[in-house]
């Protein structure tokens, strides 16, 4: 993956926020106290600058199981996103026969949607849906199976045995988006080593979403350590026609991207008056 010329390839340096190095185990509470006598988190941020590369500078486009993303074209129908009934009624399907039809994949199933932005929070309150500032994956290697059980529910024996995917798909609301971007981590220039499982107890409504007065939910993600050898992509001034699909478990261990690093970051060529990002991210359960 080559930008076609130096001299035309579009890159900002912005500081990125990664977790220290550590060998305890990682934990984090959102909208739930912790244990007594705990921290919310013992995670340590790290900042660190770091180049960041425009996909529309490259020659050859990011893939979704080479790197671990995808920009494609996509847009809907629905006419109000933040309106539950409405989006899962409308773009929920719309969602799952675009990535079915984009990956070949025999079944997908969507789940987990966030919103993010002012409009979200007002919509929604007691929501989270701040942009993510820290490197992270969604999933880890553990939990990619429990995730495959929890979706499928009484379906997941009809497709135990069968290779899957766990693939955001990531849009603006509103555009062009310049506000908080997401820069994602190249996989090839990422290390093992790099990711650290980190306990995470939220709460949730019935649909997945994180609301303060859910039910409390307990999983993990991968943190991501700092390491120079990471390559960052990111898409300048991004349109709601536009999406990034971002892969965060494979099943397939060998010879495709598995967990694809990712996080919000402050582009510093951002106007002063661009509006705050509005985006929406939604999860699949991929199977072929």
């Amino acid at each position: 993956m080559e930008a076609t010329d130096t001299v035309l390839t579009q890159q900002v340096t912005a500081s990125v926020n990664y977790i220290a190095r550590r060998s305890a185990p990682l934990h984090n509470y959102y909208l739930v106290d912790p244990p007594e006598g705990m921290p919310a988190s013992n995670e340590v941020l790290e900042a660190h600058d770091v180049t960041i590369t425009s996909m529309r500078s490259l020659r050859e486009a990011p893939q979704l199981d080479v790197q671990g993303f995808e920009l494609v074209p996509f847009s809907t129908s629905v006419g109000d996103i933040y309106d539950t009934a409405e989006r899962e009624a409308v773009f929920n399907p719309e969602v799952a026969e675009f990535v079915k039809r984009h990956t070949g994949a025999r079944e997908v199933r969507v789940f987990y949607p966030f919103l993010r932005g002012e409009e979200a929070q007002r919509r929604m309150p007691g929501s989270i849906t701040a942009p993510a500032g820290t490197v992270h994956v969604d999933e880890t290697h553990e939990t990619g199976a429990d995730t495959f059980e929890m979706v499928l529910g009484d379906d997941a024996a009809r497709y135990r045995g069968h290779r899957f995917a766990i693939v955001n798909l990531w849009r603006p609301i509103v555009g062009p988006l310049q506000d908080r971007p997401l820069a994602l981590c190249d996989v090839q220039s990422l290390s093992a080593d790099d990711l650290m499982s980190c306990h995470t107890v939220s709460r949730a409504d019935e649909r997945g979403l994180p609301t303060a007065d859910g039910a409390i939910f307990e999983t993990a993600i991968y943190s991501v350590a700092h390491s120079p050898r990471h390559r960052w992509y990111y898409v300048p001034d991004m349109m709601p026609d536009e999406a990034l699909l971002l892969k965060n478990y494979d099943s397939q261990v060998e010879g495709v991207a598995r967990f694809s690093p990712h996080t919000a970051f402050a582009d510093p060529t951002t106007p002063a008056n661009a509006p705050p990002r509005a985006s929406i991210e939604i999860r699949c359960l991929v199977i072929w």
